[in-house]
């Protein structure tokens, strides 16, 4: 083989090569950065999840449902709402009658179903505890408690020491009984959803903000570091799962980020105050129709997560507790350089 056949031959091989190695997709978002720091590893945590919804379904007489709220003072506080330190015998009789139907029974048999033991879910308890009492100083581990209540009763409740989750509300599709919401709203409410919802609720306890800035961009900072924490509490967590989008509605916001991003700065409502337009780009719906019926609703909560990762992204010596106590939403905006591409 001559000089020129080598040559060419060469060239042949390094651009099949090349043309072999995957393709790094386009994406408009802000990369993710899974922080898994090995200090956390070494924390102490207690994280237990109390199936009362087992006892609710073994009892079988008043003293049962009694001793259930004597066992457990802090679950009984805060399922009953109360400040006295027993429950009064209306209570117990109004709650023995109520969980000795026969037909909320059936709500506890589906749980057992579609639940088990729940020690997948315990093990993810307690790694996202101790990252969260790794990162925040005032974390002190609630107990959870697990019950059914025929969907009659929130989904979750949250105080300092206790956090009831009503297991019925996270049964899926397949459930035989759904939770009264849309169908856009439905589809949050199945067994993956439960933690990270849980530890949304868990980030108010920490998420301070200004309550004198009422601009669309503090709500959307609010937000955004909100779906932070569940970002650094749960590392491995995909960002469907914290945001609650569909992978198509995850995958559409990305690419039509130069539209809606275009909305916000040619609208020039970042800093609009009026009640009614924050709630359009950050409430639910099943759609933001300003922008158009295929962008989800809750964009500005999904925008503001943006505005946040990149902050953080560009600013490593910043930890999770500092952010969580920063309130000035547009010190948070102007320091990320949150600049996506505007549609040409």
């Amino acid at each position: 083989m001559n000089k020129i056949m080598k040559f060419w031959v060469a060239i042949l091989f390094t651009a099949i090569l090349f043309s072999c190695e995957p393709d790094k997709p386009v994406t408009n978002s802000i990369e993710k950065q899974v922080i898994k720091p090995e200090a956390a590893e070494e924390v102490s945590i207690n994280a237990s999840i109390v199936r009362i919804d087992k006892d609710l379904f073994a009892m079988t007489k008043k003293e049962d449902m009694e001793k259930i709220f004597l066992t457990y003072p802090a679950f009984f506080k805060q399922y009953l709402r109360g400040i006295a330190n027993k429950p009064m015998p209306e209570d117990v009789e109004r709650m023995y009658q109520y969980y000795n139907n026969p037909g909320l029974k059936g709500f506890a048999t589906e749980i057992e179903a579609a639940w088990g033991d729940m020690s997948a879910a315990q093990k993810e308890l307690t790694s996202m505890f101790r990252y969260m009492k790794f990162y925040m100083n005032a974390f002190k581990e609630p107990k959870v408690y697990t019950i059914y209540s025929g969907l009659m009763e929130p989904d979750m409740s949250f105080s300092d020491s206790a956090i009831v989750v009503c297991l019925d509300w996270y049964m899926g599709p397949k459930a035989s009984h759904k939770p009264n919401l849309y169908e856009y709203m439905l589809s949050r409410y199945d067994k993956p959803y439960l933690l990270p919802m849980m530890a949304l609720g868990i980030s108010t306890k920490f998420n301070k903000n200004n309550p004198a800035d009422e601009t669309l961009l503090a709500e959307m900072i609010y937000y955004g570091k909100a779906h932070y924490f569940v970002e650094r509490v749960m590392p491995d967590l995909p960002d469907s799962l914290n945001i609650g989008y569909t992978s198509k509605e995850l995958k559409g916001v990305d690419e039509n980020l130069p539209v809606i991003w275009g909305h916000f700065i040619d609208r020039k409502i970042l800093f609009e105050t009026s009640r009614k337009i924050v709630e359009q780009y950050t409430g639910e719906g099943p759609f933001v129709n300003e922008i158009s019926n295929d962008c989800p609703g809750r964009v500005g909560r999904w925008l503001g997560w943006q505005i946040v990762r990149k902050y953080m992204n560009e600013h490593p010596d910043i930890s999770l507790q500092e952010l969580m106590d920063e309130q000035d939403a547009a010190k948070i905006f102007k320091l990320s350089g949150y600049k996506p591409p505007l549609k040409k």
